[in-house]
């Protein structure tokens, strides 16, 4: 959908939407809608929290987005696969609203991709860790309770990239993805997440000294003098071997987990050195203060308590290392980008290409890009058991302290900046098509086409873009296939179809133009 040139300095930061008439697959959202297919299990694996409340084996669930299938011709389309953020415990459980692949910002972005013409997968992943373990006895649980919620969700999204390929490779392709143009992105938590799926490859990098435990705790598995992530018993980085109790090994064996561009929201990483060349390009969203995560290489603490937990490095010092590397050449050749966004980035990142720091007033704060509201948060806890049932208020506060003036406005103007900064750069370095994509949604982009309103009661108005082409014939099917309505000759921008007799339901409307045609759903209530 075609969007105007906006404008916003919020707490110090450019934020600027799509510039009209560049309406490009994977640049603009050319689609007016998607479709969202929910609760895909793509795995199976042993979890710490349940819905039982005692440890065990869960099935690993996605919601998958694509473009309106009526529209796209494409069958080959990039793939991005989104994790959500929550410090590794459920919503209202980690003293915020937010934590699940249904979060307000996930589905947002999910669907601006699929606008776009990618394919988004949002998956869960396991939880559980022990951050309320504290003072200097507890520090083993700390960290190294921590560094196996991060590996058991390392596993967990290359057993979904997994999935996902060999879907491809069975010949089905359910969802028509190339498989060659993979892209994680993470917000928060799931930036911690895929920043290590992308790097973390050989054992020797989780045996550096800060990764070894103290203490002996048959409890955890840890022992002294060794590394907190016990193979033997979790299996290895793709999810393979371990003990059955605490491992499934055959989520979608086969197909290797390769992916080829990250996008981290907020995230950092437990240690810069597992960067190394041949790793995937990476972009970085960080807000200079953000409490929970640090923008160079500092400590990471349990908010609650000010006990240490681990030293990590965030976008900062991740991009520029990308950067030394050459991992992100791609984003800078043929010429450097020269839009108002990469400009304005280019500012305040030290030149580092793909960097892009959030400068937030107040300064301490974290997910700008994040909006929830607080009668749905306390509705969800009163279904938790107690004491959390009655915690959704405290959870709902204690997000506002680090997000002010949150609102959807202001996150959504965020994932505008996002996204128009990322997508340019995925374009480039992956090499994808933005035109000879198709007329149908070609034509759904330069029209603008609408229905209004819809649903509809009695009648519904078929809107294309003064200016753009003239609608000649409008058909009206209904869920058989079986034309209902039809109308011809119309040679106008506007035409308006009356219910008449038919019945309550989905419809499928089909505009004709001189240059082809483009199908919209419309509802009767």
């Amino acid at each position: 959908m075609k969007k105007q040139l906006l404008n916003l300095l919020i707490g110090g930061i450019m934020l600027l939407s799509a510039t009209p008439g560049l309406a490009q697959r994977y640049l603009s959202e050319i689609f007016p809608s998607y479709i969202r297919t929910d609760n895909i299990i793509y795995g199976n694996n042993f979890s710490l929290i349940t819905n039982t409340g005692t440890p065990g084996f869960i099935p690993l669930l996605m919601d998958v987005y694509e473009p309106d299938t009526l529209l796209d011709t494409q069958t080959q389309r990039p793939l991005v696969v989104v994790l959500h953020t929550g410090s590794f415990l459920p919503p209202v459980i980690n003293g915020q609203p937010t934590g699940s692949r249904r979060d307000s910002s996930i589905v947002a972005i999910c669907s601006q991709f699929a606008k776009r013409g990618y394919v988004a997968a949002a998956m869960s992943y396991r939880l559980g860790w022990r951050p309320d373990a504290v003072g200097s006895a507890g520090q083993d649980i700390r960290t190294g309770t921590l560094l196996l919620a991060v590996y058991r969700a390392i596993q967990d999204a290359k057993a979904c990239v997994r999935y996902m390929k060999a879907d491809v490779a069975a010949g089905t392709n359910t969802f028509g993805i190339d498989t060659n143009k993979i892209i994680l992105v993470g917000q928060g938590t799931g930036g911690y997440i895929v920043q290590a799926y992308a790097c973390l490859e050989d054992s020797a990098e989780i045996t550096l000294p800060k990764f070894l435990a103290s203490t002996t705790d048959p409890t955890y598995g840890f022992v002294a003098g060794q590394s907190y992530v016990n193979q033997a018993l979790w299996g290895d980085f793709d999810g393979f071997g371990g003990l059955p109790q605490f491992n499934n090994p055959n989520n979608s064996v086969g197909p290797t987990g390769k992916i080829h561009f990250v996008v981290n929201m907020g995230g950092a990483m437990g240690d810069s050195s597992w960067m190394e060349a041949g790793d995937p390009p990476l972009v970085g969203f960080h807000v200079l203060g953000d409490p929970f995560a640090p923008y160079t290489t500092s400590d990471v603490v349990v908010p609650t308590t000010g006990d240490f937990v681990v030293e990590a490095s965030g976008s900062y010092d991740m991009v520029r290392i990308a950067n030394q590397l050459g991992l992100n050449d791609c984003m800078s050749q043929p010429v450097p980008f020269s839009d108002p966004l990469s400009v304005y980035a280019n500012t305040i990142n030290d030149g580092w290409e793909g960097l892009y720091p959030l400068v937030t007033n107040p300064l301490i704060q974290s997910g700008p890009w994040e909006w929830y509201d607080s009668t749905a948060t306390v509705f969800y806890a009163s279904f938790l058991p107690p004491p959390y049932n009655t915690q959704g208020g405290a959870a709902y506060a204690s997000s506002i302290l680090t997000n002010p003036d949150m609102s959807k406005t202001k996150a959504l103007a965020y994932i505008d900046t996002i996204m128009n900064y990322t997508n340019p750069r995925i374009v480039r370095c992956l090499n994808l098509p933005t035109s000879g994509v198709g007329i149908a949604e070609n034509l759904a982009a330069v029209t603008n086409l609408q229905l209004i309103p819809n649903p509809a009661d009695q009648q519904f108005t078929v809107v294309a873009e003064k200016g753009t082409e003239l609608i000649r014939s409008v058909e009206l099917m209904d869920i058989t296939g079986r034309t209902v309505y039809s109308a011809r000759q119309i040679n106008a921008y506007t035409h308006t179809v009356e219910r008449g007799a038919l019945p309550g339901g989905l419809y499928l409307v089909k505009t004709n133009f001189d240059k082809g045609e483009v199908t919209l759903k419309a509802l009767f209530r």
